[in-house]
């Protein structure tokens, strides 16, 4: 795929997802809501677990150059 030269079809498209009848969603004053809803969506909780995951691992990784940085200076 890297060096492939294939056009690449469009999928998705801001103009006709203006016009899809899909429901709004607002939880800005019912977060109890907003937790339930989340929480029904497994990929949505897998997926938040993973990143905060990787975030904290990221951190540690980070620290552990930065301390190497400082004792070498």
């Amino acid at each position: 795929m890297y060096n492939s030269t294939d056009k690449i079809p469009k999928k998705l498209d801001a103009e006709n997802a203006k016009s899809l009848d899909i429901q709004k969603r607002n939880y800005l004053d019912d977060e109890a809501l907003y937790r339930f809803e989340f929480n029904e969506d497994q990929m949505a909780v897998e997926k938040l677990r993973e990143g905060i995951s990787k975030f904290a691992a990221d951190a540690v990784t980070l620290k552990g150059i930065l301390r190497e940085k400082i004792e070498k200076s």
